[in-house]
């Protein structure tokens, strides 16, 4: 009933704008398949007309009638289901497929036309792409990785949302937060796993190292540390890309500083941009200075070396160490009692110096001497920390190659800092 008025009140315009819509996503449907069968010389019942033709046919009858659109999609079903039994080589559904969701995309055009556009891209896409998945699914994609991704699939849409949301111990030790972590440093490390099959060593580090640093720049030299204390990385190139990680963190900082005030945006921009390019040197440095024979594997040496995505064992080391330092600052804060804001961002950006920072600057302006000392001691720990994270997980070769870095780019952003204040 509700159908029929809708369609009683449309005008000749829209009526015309509907079909035009089924007719554009039946053409281009079509046309890919056309062309695959002109390519491949094969017989197919279906063709551009014949796409073309089930489009406006399927907006056609649900403009007539819900129930005659309805019959209508039977209909084409037992056609498709007809034209299977008849193939006598090859035997596939997927032209047939394509051909019943044509007709529903022409309904569509009926209800939403942008929806049904994007269906009918999404649709040929899908289908020009039959060489590259089949490559990627018979190929590219190894057992194991298909096994880690569902394992990491699972955790994230099962486990996750039936995990108590609820802290154990005031505002720490929430059995969500500490999975989300695992989550988290687990799609790190299938990230550089990924980064490390496409690309040159050197390249997968930086571009994977800058990506994880966005989730976390911690659990990221965390990562990169167990990886040279159990000897499958070198220590100067895990330490660049740790410090190419750090540039994630202070970018990440500047876009959450800029959603809370624009005056501490643009009094942080400038030592956050000399802190940066310090990174940037540095960590150039160690990359690019690495002997060939550290940073560079075949595809054989890197799939004998990657016989997981991830380490199971390893993020859970790091999530719990995580945990029990976020633990150990809020028992701090209960043992000492409300110490003031500089103590509190101190202890803050020891784990995690986004909302340390984030809670500072939004109790006030750049021209608060309290808020900028608090701002920079927060940005202090939060780089020693970092540092001590590295010797914890990577040894001293890496935390040599690491921390000196890491302080220097702190202490000239804290300069810069003190200098326009």
């Amino acid at each position: 009933m509700l159908l029929n008025m809708l369609l009683q009140s449309l005008s000749f315009q829209e009526l015309l704008t509907i079909m035009l819509s089924a007719l554009g996503c039946g053409l281009l449907i079509g046309l890919e398949r056309e062309r695959h069968k002109n390519n491949n010389n094969e017989q197919s019942f279906a063709g551009l007309r014949s796409f073309t033709i089930t489009a406006l046919l399927g907006a056609s009858c649900f403009l007539l009638h819900l129930y005659i659109g309805v019959i209508g999609t039977v209909a084409v079903s037992l056609f498709c289901v007809y034209s299977l039994f008849q193939q006598k080589q090859d035997i596939g559904s997927t032209t047939e497929l394509a051909f019943l969701m044509t007709y529903i995309i022409g309904a569509i055009c009926v209800w939403n036309i942008s929806l049904a556009a994007g269906m009918a891209v999404l649709l040929t896409i899908i289908l020009m792409g039959k060489q590259t998945l089949h490559q990627f699914a018979g190929k590219t994609i190894q057992s194991y990785e298909l096994r880690d991704g569902l394992l990491l699939l699972a955790l994230i849409l099962i486990a996750l949302p039936v995990m108590p949301n609820k802290s154990l111990w005031g505002t720490v030790l929430n059995p969500y937060i500490i999975l989300k972590l695992l989550i988290l440093i687990l799609i790190v490390q299938s990230m550089a796993h990924v980064a490390k099959r496409i690309l040159s060593n050197d390249k997968a580090l930086i571009l994977s190292a800058l990506a994880s640093g966005f989730v976390s720049s911690t659990a990221t030299i965390a990562s990169l540390g167990m990886q040279v204390r159990s000897g499958q990385a070198s220590a100067k190139l895990n330490a660049g890309a740790g410090l190419i990680s750090c540039i994630a963190t202070l970018l990440q900082l500047l876009l959450i500083v800029l959603g809370v005030s624009v005056e501490w945006f643009k009094f942080l921009l400038i030592p956050s941009l000399v802190g940066i390019g310090i990174l940037c040197i540095a960590a150039g440095f160690l990359i690019y200075r690495t002997p060939q024979a550290d940073n560079s594997m075949s595809i054989n040496e890197i799939q004998e070396i990657d016989s997981r995505m991830f380490s199971i064992k390893e993020a859970v080391i790091i999530a719990v160490s995580l945990t029990l330092i976020q633990a150990g600052i809020y028992g701090a804060n209960l043992l000492l009692g409300d110490s003031g804001l500089i103590l509190g961002t101190f202890l803050a950006s020891l784990f995690e110096v986004h909302a340390a920072v984030a809670g500072v600057v939004i109790q006030g302006n750049p021209h608060n001497l309290t808020l900028i000392y608090a701002v920079m001691i927060g940005l202090a720990a939060h780089a020693v920390s970092k540092s001590i994270n590295s010797f914890v997980t990577g040894g001293g070769k890496f935390f040599l190659y690491f921390a000196p870095s890491q302080i220097l780019h702190m202490l000239g952003l804290i300069f810069i800092f003190l200098s326009l204040k």
